[in-house]
C-alpha cells in the first residue's frame, strides 16, 4: 500500500461540531488499519483528551499531541517521546502575560487554568483559577508542561502580545490562531512542530514522506501539509492550509477524514 500512514488533525478536522467521531468514520480507520495502514492524530490537544475519544474503540496507533511536544505509541501503551518547557522560560511568559490574558498550562493530563487577579480586575471578570499557588504547581509539574496558551478576547491585543512574545528572543515555537470566539497564543520548546513529530514516527515505521497522508485545517498544520506526499484540507481550514494542501476535501462536518478514507480502501 501506498499511503502508509494517515495523519489526521483533530479539533476542526476529525471531530464534527459536537465533538464526536461518526461511527462510519472510525470503521473506515479500522478498514485502513488492517490494510497495514497506521493512523495518527497530530493535536494541539493534551495526550489525556484523546484517550478519552480511544478508550471504547481502539483506533490509533499514535498520538502527537500539544503540537508535537509530547508523542504517544498507543499500540505499546508508552510515551515515546517528550520536549517540555523549561521552568524558567514559564516563569517569564508568565510573568509577562498575566496581566492581559488568561493562561493554560497543559500537562499530559490536562489543561491547568490561571487567571491572575490583576487580569480579572482589568477585565472585570471573575474567574475560578484552577492554580491557586502558582509556585507550588510548577514545583509540583517540573518537566511537565509541553505547551503553554495565552487566552485573548481582543484581536488586537492577542497581536500585541505575540509581536511582544517574538521581540523576546526566547527559545520557542509559537503561533496565533483565531478562533471562534477569541484568539490564543500557542507557545512550545524550540523545535516542536507536528511535522517533527511526524518524521520520528516515520522513522520508527520505516516509511518514507512520500508515503504519508495528512489532513489538516490550521496554521499548525502547514509544514507537514507541504512536506508529506499526499495533503489535503477539509473545507473548513483557513485559507493558508487550502493553498498549501494538494487536494481538498468536505467539511469535519460532512464526513471531510472518511471520505479521503474510503478513496484509499477503494484503491486497495
Amino acid at each position: 500500500m501506498e499511503e502508509k500512514m494517515f495523519v489526521c488533525g483533530f479539533d476542526g478536522t476529525l471531530i464534527d461540531e459536537e465533538e464526536a467521531i461518526p461511527m462510519t468514520t472510525v470503521l473506515a480507520i479500522d478498514q485502513y488499519r488492517m490494510l497495514g495502514g497506521k493512523f495518527v492524530i497530530a493535536t494541539e490537544r493534551v495526550p489525556a483528551s484523546i484517550f478519552f475519544y480511544n478508550q471504547d474503540f481502539n483506533f490509533l496507533d499514535y498520538i502527537v499531541a500539544c503540537n508535537g511536544a509530547y508523542i504517544y505509541d498507543q499500540m505499546r501503551e508508552k510515551a515515546i517521546y517528550k520536549k517540555p518547557l523549561g521552568k524558567t522560560l514559564i516563569r517569564t511568559i508568565k510573568q509577562s502575560f498575566e496581566t492581559v490574558a488568561v493562561i493554560y498550562f497543559c500537562t499530559p493530563s490536562a489543561w491547568h487554568l490561571y487567571a491572575s487577579t490583576i487580569y480579572q480586575q482589568k477585565n472585570d471578570k471573575i474567574m475560578k483559577s484552577e492554580i491557586k499557588d502558582f509556585n507550588q504547581f510548577l514545583s509540583q509539574n517540573k518537566n511537565n508542561i509541553y505547551k503553554l496558551e495565552l487566552h485573548f478576547s481582543n484581536l488586537e491585543e492577542a497581536k500585541k502580545a505575540f509581536k511582544e512574545l517574538k521581540s523576546m528572543h526566547l527559545e520557542i515555537e509559537a503561533n496565533l490562531t483565531s478562533l471562534k470566539n477569541h484568539y490564543l497564543i500557542e507557545i512550545m520548546a524550540k523545535g516542536v512542530g507536528k511535522y517533527e513529530a511526524i518524521s520520528q514516527i516515520a522513522k520508527i515505521e520505516k516509511i518514507k514522506m512520500k508515503e504519508i497522508v495528512a489532513v489538516g485545517n490550521n496554521k499548525n498544520d502547514l509544514k507537514l501539509l507541504k512536506k508529506v506526499g499526499h495533503s489535503f484540507a477539509v473545507s473548513n481550514a483557513s485559507e493558508e492550509v487550502k493553498e498549501v494542501a494538494k487536494e481538498k476535501t468536505s467539511s469535519n462536518n460532512a464526513l471531510g477524514v472518511e471520505k479521503i478514507l474510503e478513496k484509499i480502501i477503494k484503491l486497495h
